[in-house]
């Protein structure tokens, strides 16, 4: 059973959204490729984890079936961050956090399948309301089609890990999840990144500031967003911890802006698209409430 969630329960997803609103603006100043800063990004995490799961002297330890899933969700969330931080390569931060909004969606149909629900008509009334909003966005931003695909994939295997992390959270550690899904991931990545590396290609080693910027993300955005945001399940269904991670295109467009400036400025039909992903966020815990009365 599920705790009430308090304020500062609401305000930590929110700071958690503000961090990984800041991942697309770290990937877009990052020189190395995406495949380098999801390897890397990996790597760092995993030993972050580790080092602090056996200075906190907990075990490792966990059953085969659960093992193995968690190893599978490493693969999926790698996909999630290659996905995302291409779009940020091709096209800008802000077409690449749209593309992503659509996690509210794929989870709208992905977590009652997980639980054996019935699909709540609510939710996806919401997630249709986000899609609308990506058409509009893509219309008036056509020449960026691609970012936008690659962020909408980027949803998709957001959705689909989140949904499948949310099935363990009362019943094992967040930050040992994480572990094996980070190394999982590492794994996966490190083997491409290992061929593509030595065959001589350009950009597949980080250089100068990359270095921080990777540690900021695995750290500051991996270790702690991560393991946070798997404990809010407690409190939080991966819907509404979804819906809330909609807002990551205001907070990334927002702090775009400032530091990137013009080039991250869209047309007005782009910040029309955004504020109704913005009232979808306001609307559910009110249309929720009310079909479930």
């Amino acid at each position: 059973m599920k705790k009430a969630p308090k304020l500062g329960d609401y305000l930590k997803i929110h700071f958690i959204v503000i961090l990984y609103a800041f991942t697309a603006i770290l990937g877009n100043a990052i020189s190395s490729n995406a495949l380098s800063i999801v390897f890397f990004r990996c790597v760092i995490s995993a030993a972050g984890l580790y080092l602090v799961i056996k200075l906190s002297k907990k075990s490792l330890k966990t059953d085969a079936q659960s093992l193995r899933i968690w190893l599978l969700n490493g693969a999926f969330i790698s996909l999630h961050w290659l996905l995302f931080f291409g779009a940020a390569k091709v096209s800008t931060v802000a077409m690449c956090l749209a593309g992503l909004s659509t996690q509210t969606f794929w989870t709208s149909l992905l977590e009652p399948i997980f639980k054996k629900e019935k699909i709540k008509t609510v939710e996806v009334f919401l997630g249709l309301v986000v899609v609308l909003a990506l058409g509009i966005i893509f219309f008036v931003e056509e020449a960026q089609w691609l970012g936008l695909l690659l962020g909408i994939g980027a949803g998709f295997f957001g959705a689909l890990f989140s949904v499948i992390n949310g099935q363990f959270t009362h019943t094992h550690d967040a930050r040992v999840i994480t572990v094996y899904e980070m190394l999982s991931a590492a794994i996966i990545t490190g083997f491409v990144w290992g061929y593509e590396y030595f065959s001589g290609s350009a950009h597949y080693l980080p250089i100068g500031m990359d270095w921080l910027w990777i540690g900021i993300l695995a750290v500051v955005c991996t270790v702690y967003a991560y393991t946070e945001t798997i404990k809010l399940y407690k409190v939080f269904s991966v819907f509404s911890i979804n819906l809330v991670i909609t807002l990551e295109p205001v907070y990334g467009i927002l702090l775009a802006i400032f530091i990137f400036g013009k080039q991250e400025v869209m047309h007005t039909g782009f910040y029309i698209g955004t504020v109704v992903l913005l009232l979808t966020v306001f609307a559910h815990p009110f249309l929720d409430k009310k079909q479930s009365a």
